[in-house]
């Protein structure tokens, strides 16, 4: 298992953390979810951010989260919130499938941006060695809009991230998530590692 979470470590680190979180992990319709968020940036200036992340089911298999964060300089303060809807739901010869719609509050040195888009996410469970192990895909994508210049700016990134039960710990109460993610255009690339707590 700790050759697995070093090897999936390595590979992210080219790659950014985004609005995705623990949303695409399989929980039951009661629980929820208190994660804490720790974020290495990897472009531009090099800092580490820290958050926190409320998750909970609504209605059958979708998932929302409010999220809370900030860096050590420019990134000041993040604030966000989507809903995670289930299109497909997993079987054994079906991955599941669903979409993210997200609202995003961002303070970045001394503008502000505001963020509105949606991330198609695909996951397939895995069992590898007794451990289970969710990867997902997503590709966040949306609209950006600038409080210096009043302009909207598309913007698109690729996320890959999984979550899995935190080895040695109950598996119904402690998760752990690696999630990181590549910004198509802009300077944005970090990576993400998320301990979730469970409780109903």
């Amino acid at each position: 298992m700790k050759r697995i979470t070093l090897l999936f470590l390595l590979i992210s680190l080219p790659v950014f953390g985004s609005v995705i979180g623990i949303t695409t992990h399989p929980l039951s319709d009661e629980a929820r979810v208190l994660s804490a968020e720790l974020t290495g940036f990897l472009s531009e200036r090099h800092e580490m951010g820290m958050g926190a992340r409320y998750t909970q089911t609504v209605g059958r298999h979708n998932l929302m989260d409010f999220a809370i964060g900030g860096a050590q300089h420019s990134r000041s303060l993040t604030l966000g919130t989507g809903i995670d809807f289930a299109i497909l739901d997993e079987d054994v010869s079906q991955p599941r499938v669903s979409v993210k719609p997200f609202l995003q509050y961002l303070k970045f040195d001394n503008f502000r941006q505001n963020v509105i888009g949606a991330a198609p996410t695909i996951r397939k469970g895995l069992n590898i060695h007794g451990y289970d192990f969710y990867p997902y895909l997503a590709i966040p994508a949306g609209l950006k809009v600038d409080s210096i210049t009043d302009e909207f700016v598309y913007y698109a990134s690729l996320t890959i991230g999984a979550s899995m039960p935190f080895p040695g710990a109950d598996p119904d109460k402690l998760l752990l998530s690696l999630e990181g993610n590549k910004d198509m255009g802009a300077s944005s690339d970090y990576v993400s590692l998320l301990v979730s707590w469970i409780w109903r």
